[in-house]
């Protein structure tokens, strides 16, 4: 290589060095260059796409909160699942052991039976987990229990949930 550079004339050197020294701009331009720009404006977008996005989800979190307590308190504020908002709230209100199965069905409806249970009970248990649960009664059967004690129920009852 060396003896070929010292053949050449000196002005085909200096054509040969602005020649590699463009070519040595243009490699560095498209091969580091470019490509970083290219990514740093990507990432500019994204951060942008992000903060409108957080924008949107603080407001949307303080207009939840403001349906919230506009509502009285019917949108579920925990995160358990129906199925457990039901066996928890069921044994708080007595009727744990009148409390026979509990089963899902679908996404978020939750089928209960109750056996001889105190109807009083039942009925505010059902009012409370649709005041604070959110839960909706789709389909319900209460018979009378004839034998004692008098007042209790057999309770077959399905309950959709609000969505998550």
């Amino acid at each position: 290589m060396k003896a070929w550079w010292q053949q050449l004339a000196a002005r085909e050197r200096r054509w040969v060095a602005l020649g590699g020294g463009a070519l040595a701009l243009i490699l560095i331009y498209s091969l580091a260059w470019q490509p970083l720009a290219s990514y740093h404006a990507r990432v500019q977008q994204r951060v942008s796409e992000q903060t409108e996005l957080l924008a949107w989800m603080t407001q949307s979190a303080f207009e939840v909160e403001r349906l919230r307590a506009a509502a009285g308190g019917i949108m579920p504020a925990s995160a358990q699942s129906l199925l457990a908002q039901v066996d928890a709230s069921a044994k708080a209100a007595g009727l744990g052991a009148a409390l026979k199965r509990v089963e899902p069905e679908g996404g978020n409806t939750v089928r209960v039976w109750l056996e001889q249970a105190p109807f009083d009970a039942t009925v505010l248990w059902l009012e409370r987990l649709k005041r604070e649960h959110g839960a909706r009664i789709t389909s319900v059967v209460v018979e009378r229990v004839a034998a004692e004690p008098v007042g209790a129920v057999n309770v077959r009852v399905a309950l959709e949930g609000s969505a998550p």
